[in-house]
């Protein structure tokens, strides 16, 4: 693969310098969740001059806006997109992207990583960079850990593993996004057609990490194998209907 990220080459003095990330939160009505999500942003141990957040609040009617404002660091960057949709919220935020981003992170606001996952996604990405790396997942763990949630997600980041999908977070190479984006027509599945776009471009990765949590709200409320289905359900609808089916908000 050749090296196209001037951030990621070697330096003078032959250290490799940090890839820089851009990492977008698409937000509405996440009062209950997001503030833990940013929190945990804010903790990680990566170069702020490698790193921007970009949270998309997105026409809520709740008090989100205002817990981003008030938990959010001074130096991030919050977009306010009055027409709800996450594809229209994630394409604000790609728009937005400082140019000298190499990935970008798009990250649900339930969504969190311990304080050293941007180094090891950093370390990880570097040592690959031969394989033409284009989109990623990372396993993710169940917040809150308890036994039944930890049995299901070990299957789900199997399954998204051995699909080569996502949920919950995706990670896509910053020059792709300047030739496809989020499908605004869809309100379930436009990360997967995303992705097929990213994968004609370059291979997809799995990293196997223990530093991202992911609430299990969306089960808990829904039952696990009531969720299960309806997926599977929506991500085989044909193209046309998918466009017309809603994919409700659990808060």
């Amino acid at each position: 693969m050749r090296d196209t990220h001037p951030s990621s080459e070697t330096g003078t003095e032959g250290r490799t310098r940090p890839l820089f990330f851009s990492v977008i939160i698409p937000a509405y009505n996440e009062e209950r969740y997001i503030a833990k999500t940013l929190t945990h942003l804010s903790r990680e141990d990566y170069p702020q001059e490698c790193l921007e957040v970009i949270i998309v609040e997105n026409g809520s009617s709740d008090r989100t806006r205002e817990v981003v404002e008030e938990t959010a660091l001074p130096h991030w960057r919050i977009l306010h997109v009055a027409q709800h949709g996450v594809s229209r919220a994630k394409n604000a935020g790609i728009a937005a992207c400082a140019p000298q981003a190499d990935w970008v992170i798009f990250l649900d606001a339930d969504t969190y990583p311990l304080p050293g996952f941007l180094r090891e996604l950093n370390e990880f990405l570097l040592s690959h960079r031969t394989d033409n790396p284009a989109c990623g997942m990372v396993r993710l763990r169940p917040w809150p850990e308890t036994p039944k949630a930890r049995a299901w997600y070990a299957f789900y980041n199997f399954a998204n593993r051995v699909t080569r999908t996502t949920r919950s977070i995706q990670i896509v190479r910053r020059d792709i996004l300047r030739e496809v984006r989020f499908d605004e027509a869809l309100a379930f599945g436009e990360d997967t057609r995303l992705l097929a776009a990213c994968k004609k471009r370059g291979r997809y990765f799995y990293l196997p990490t223990d530093q991202v949590f992911s609430s299990t709200r969306r089960f808990e409320k829904r039952g696990w194998v009531r969720q299960l289905f309806t997926w599977i359900y929506l991500h085989f609808l044909p193209y046309e209907l998918k466009k017309r089916a809603s994919y409700p908000a659990l808060r």
